[in-house]
């Protein structure tokens, strides 16, 4: 079951709401988020009922392990070995898990294709969101292990993993961020969370039912052409590449919306997971605002502990590491450009069991190693001076360089894939439909006479593919993001904006004054629920949830 559905949006949502309020009311807290449990459960179950089957027996050992680490701290707080042993095969356990069934078959594939091995290739069941669920287990086994999480229990465990705002498409989240929350939920719904959580759920369900929806059929007939190796002119390619990015953008960060909403109904809020990435003007800022729970855990579970044991490697065998002042190539090298590509190796194989979301992931891992150099080296100008020259420039940039990685992303294949990028480059040079050359009259014979070939596509599709690129890029760019709207009721954890400033530098004023800043009104309960009432409406077409299985 998705959140953009009808069973979901009329059945499953208002009975677990009711349930929980009545429950909570007549029994205690415990019984309403035992109540809570057995619906996300049922809601995960609903989807593939062996999905279920299969990550049950994966949860129970993580508990078990995760039990079994606690009491060995509580023995032997001074036995390091023992609970590292225990933690490295806890890791080892979901890493394993996770291979099977996501990666059993791409390795065995590419096994087949280096060495002319003939290794069956067999269809596995891919649990929902299995990725984000193995992700916050092994968090939570080196937070037990670190001994940031002191007590839990079983109904605590499973509120934890099985959570179903964020079950399928994160946020990835820490049991230490959520568990006192749910500790002092109220027994109640209460209304201006409900109020809340139904505005942030309308913005996200719109963002996904209409404008990621919408736009997704003027990016497919680019990537089906490229994939049958037709050629892309420069326009199309940029065409298709583009609206896919919007796509993508769209019906991820709507997805998120709608979990933080829907978590929100019963008094918890989840992590930011989006933070308007198409506006950063640099890719480290990118990653700072696309998928931030993701680039959270990478960070602070792969990346972190990579550059500690390096540098103390280094600096054992006295070799110069990173410091602000003076920076070696070699430690530069050693101490940000590996960890940085090895991280995103990790994260571009995350995402998808494929050769193209690997070379995605280097492919970001190349332009952040590119970044931290520009910060390590570049120019020592004054700070007014750089942010009034860079900041545009570095915005265009990163833009460019997001779209250009979108096409691996996207593309089945990675020939494909090259077949786009050439064509994005200008090797396939430049084509616009007859129609479009027509209407543009004296300037399209110029073009005509300069190199653009006309052919017999639709321009009526060209020119529909541009207005949706033209106006969901306008409010990726220029419109404040759903939670920036509703900054006013801290709608998200870690979630920190700029808030607007009055004339004389009145925060306060200018956040009540704001037109872009929700209030409890009768006038921001009428948008939001045109809003809803429009995304509900847009749910009877063809919907492809890009995340779903991450």
């Amino acid at each position: 079951m998705l959140f953009n559905s009808y069973a979901f949006i009329f059945a499953f949502l208002p009975i677990t709401l009711i349930g929980f309020d009545v429950i909570g009311r007549l029994r205690s807290r415990k019984a309403a988020l035992a109540w809570l449990i057995g619906c996300s459960v049922l809601f995960y179950g609903l989807w593939n009922p062996r999905s279920l089957g299969i990550m049950a027996p994966s949860i129970a050992v993580n508990f078990w392990l995760a039990r079994w680490l606690q009491s060995r701290l509580a023995r032997s707080p001074s036995d390091e070995r023992g609970v590292s042993v225990i933690l490295a095969v806890g890791v080892a356990f979901n890493i394993c898990f996770l291979s099977y069934f996501k990666y059993k078959n791409f390795f065995l594939d590419s096994v087949n294709l280096a060495f002319g091995s003939q290794w069956p290739l067999v269809a596995t069941i891919l649990p929902l969101g299995i990725s984000f669920i193995t992700f916050q287990k092994i968090a939570f086994l080196v937070d037990v292990r670190a001994g940031t999480i002191k007590r839990f229990t079983a109904l605590d465990f499973l509120i934890f993993v099985f959570f179903f705002p964020q079950l399928i498409a994160g946020p990835i989240v820490h049991y230490r961020e959520m568990m006192p929350q749910f500790g002092a939920i109220s027994r109640r719904l209460q209304a201006r969370d409900v109020a809340v959580g139904l505005s942030l759920f309308a913005m996200g369900l719109f963002k996904k039912a209409v404008l990621a929806d919408g736009i997704a059929p003027h990016a497919s007939p680019f990537f089906n052409a490229a994939e049958q190796g037709q050629p892309v002119g420069l326009v199309n390619g940029w065409l298709g590449a583009l609206a896919f990015t919007l796509q993508i953008y769209f019906d991820f960060s709507g997805y998120s919306d709608m979990a933080i909403g829907l978590a929100r109904l019963f008094g918890i809020r989840l992590p930011a997971n989006f933070n308007s990435p198409l506006k950063a003007s640099s890719i480290i800022d990118f990653w700072a605002r696309w998928h931030i729970t993701l680039t959270r855990f990478l960070t602070a579970y792969v990346y972190n502990p990579l550059v500690m044991r390096l540098t103390r490697s280094r600096m054992a065998s006295g070799k110069p590491v990173l410091t602000r002042k003076v920076a070696s190539f070699g430690a530069f090298a050693a101490l940000v450009a590996w960890p940085t590509g090895a991280t995103m190796f990790l994260s571009g194989l995350w995402h998808g069991a494929g050769i193209t979301f690997i070379c995605w992931g280097l492919l970001h891992g190349a332009y952040l190693i590119i970044n931290h150099a520009w910060r390590q080296w570049r120019p020592k100008w004054a700070k007014a001076r750089y942010e009034r020259l860079m900041k545009p420039l570095g915005f265009m940039l990163t833009f460019t360089a997001v779209v250009a990685a979108m096409v691996l992303f996207r593309a089945k294949t990675l020939a494909g894939a090259v077949q786009l990028l050439h064509g994005m480059l200008g090797f396939e040079g430049m084509t616009l439909p007859t129609s479009v050359l027509i209407r543009l009259g004296a300037f399209g014979h110029w073009l005509i006479d300069h190199g653009v070939v006309a052919d017999l596509s639709s321009g009526g599709d060209m020119m529909r593919a541009a207005l949706w690129a033209i106006a969901l890029l306008l409010i990726a760019t220029m419109v404040p993001n759903s939670l920036e709207v509703m900054r006013r009721f801290e709608p998200a954890l870690n979630f920190q904006a700029a808030p607007p400033r009055s004339a004389q530098g009145d925060n306060s004023v200018a956040l009540a004054q704001s037109p872009l800043v929700a209030q409890l009104s009768l006038r921001w309960a009428a948008l939001f629920g045109l809003l809803l009432l429009g995304g509900t409406l847009s749910l009877n077409r063809i919907s492809e949830f890009l995340y779903w299985q991450f």
